[in-house]
């Protein structure tokens, strides 16, 4: 589809959507002609309901008649899968740098704004508007870093991350109408006051982005107390991150021997068969190369090769997978689609199964720690169908070897048998997850993931002095 595109290209959207735009934003720069369906959120159409059955939600984009669902695996889709301009660029690094700053924008910028405009209290939303000027203010240098002096992110034509920040534009000028104050401000972020002109005089932009006035009216309309329950709750969630194995010293990896994220990068080394210096950190008291190589999150894992820096766990297994290709197993997929559908699913067990397992076992009230159990357990029975679709009968999500997906979710594994020991439960059950009952055990009989997989004994000891100490801190704020 040599940028023009044709009948077997179909996108399922809502107008007002940012992610939506994304996915539109993406089309009309590669020039890839589509036919657009609007969506009613309401009364949401049979076939948005089988093409996304996981989320039920917009953007859709169906090309050949397979689906690809979430917007940052749509754009993606959409470079790999048609010409026209690169969105990502072609070095392995400078791509994993492109990803961070659209996970940062989804992560940071994206849901501050959501809690700015949506918070339950008065107390919530001025919370968000600060969390919203933070995120702007690292935007900034992020821009001045990645542009080296041109108009966009990506240099002198627009890029991943500018279609992706680009996807909230019309929102946030709809917030200045309405607020009046500035959110790309000249006098204090002038790189993205700019930005944010220049991208928007594009006529690959112009063509497809919403009237900001019809915004204003919508949200408007969303704000009243009526309209606040009959909203779509999708409209307003949308604002809701000479090597085969051979001795080295140009990869490092700053991890925790109990970190899942970490654990998760240590598995695609070892899955590759790369060689690498481990560092362990001590997160009370963080490096300095730490610190220096993560300045916006400030978190492990951090992977450094040849003296960059990649952080956030899943941008550094495409990174790995990229920057070391021809080295052992590839662990996404040849085929656009298929990686697509590897993307899919990675960020469904990072935004379900993780945050749900976090809120059963962190959540402040009883009543929120058994909605986490309950949400945990709907992605995992959710994961047990995904498994049979992806691996075909094979043994792993990748087919017959270990991919991108059993990655991600191998990272939680040693954590979810510490979980059954402690509970008396299995994460996995034969009985109801027969799947993936056999894929952890087949997973976790590798010997590249023996190699690395933390002993299980230990996370259950470090989890009950966590849980120690967390309660007797609440039992010294009680006494004060």
């Amino acid at each position: 589809m040599a940028g023009g595109g044709g009948d077997d290209v179909k996108l399922l959207s809502f107008w007002a959507s940012p992610p939506a735009l994304r996915v539109r934003l993406a089309l009309s720069i590669k020039g890839v002609s589509h036919e657009y369906v609007e969506e009613d959120l309401r009364n949401k159409s049979e076939l948005l309901l089988q093409s996304n059955p996981v989320h039920k939600k917009v953007p859709v984009l169906i090309h050949g008649g397979k689906p690809v669902c979430e917007s940052l695996v749509i754009v993606q889709y959409i470079d790999e899968a048609f010409s026209g301009p690169d969105l990502l660029p072609a070095d392995p690094y400078e791509r994993s740098v492109a990803r961070f700053w659209a996970a940062f924008v989804d992560d940071k910028f994206s849901k501050a704004m959501y809690q700015a405009s949506w918070g339950k209290t008065e107390e919530e939303k001025a919370e968000g508007k600060k969390q919203v000027l933070e995120a702007v203010e690292t935007l900034e240098g992020a821009l001045r870093d990645c542009s080296k002096g041109k108009s966009f992110f990506g240099g002198d034509s627009p890029g991943y991350v500018d279609v992706v920040l680009g996807g909230m534009l019309a929102w946030v000028r709809a917030g200045e109408v309405m607020l009046g104050v500035k959110t790309f401000d000249p006098a204090t972020t002038p790189l993205l006051a700019a930005w944010a002109d220049s991208f928007g005089a594009l006529d690959a932009v112009e063509a497809v982005m919403p009237d900001v006035g019809r915004l204003v009216d919508l949200a408007v309309k969303m704000q009243s107390a009526a309209a606040a329950e009959a909203a779509p709750l999708e409209i307003r969630n949308k604002f809701q991150p000479e090597m085969a194995g051979g001795g080295n010293n140009e990869v490092k990896l700053l991890g925790m021997w109990a970190s899942p994220f970490v654990l998760r990068a240590q598995l695609a080394l070892s899955l590759k068969g790369i060689s690498y210096e481990y560092v362990e950190e001590d997160l009370k008291s963080k490096s300095e190369q730490l610190l220096t190589s993560n300045p916006v999150h400030k978190a492990v894992p951090v992977l450094i090769h040849g003296g960059k820096p990649v952080c956030e766990s899943l941008v550094i297994l495409q990174y790995i997978d990229e920057a070391f290709a021809g080295i052992g197993p590839s662990l996404l997929p040849e085929d656009p689609h298929d990686r697509a559908v590897a993307r899919f699913w990675a960020c469904y067990i990072d935004d379900k199964l993780v945050k749900a397992s976090t809120q059963a076992s962190r959540g402040k009230t009883e009543e929120e720690k058994e909605e986490g159990k309950k949400q945990a357990a709907a992605a995992v029975e959710t994961l047990e169908g995904a498994l049979k679709e992806c691996s075909k009968g094979k043994p792993f999500f990748g087919g017959e070897n270990a991919g991108y997906v059993d990655v991600v979710l191998g990272g939680l594994l040693a954590w979810a048998r510490a979980g059954d020991l402690m509970k008396g439960v299995k994460t996995f059950d034969p009985a109801t997850t027969p799947l993936l009952a056999a894929w952890a055990d087949s997973f976790g009989a590798l010997d590249a993931v023996e190699a690395v997989m933390p002993e299980v004994g230990k996370l259950v000891e470090f989890a009950m002095a966590m849980h120690a100490h967390a309660a007797a801190a609440a039992a010294a704020a009680a006494a004060n």
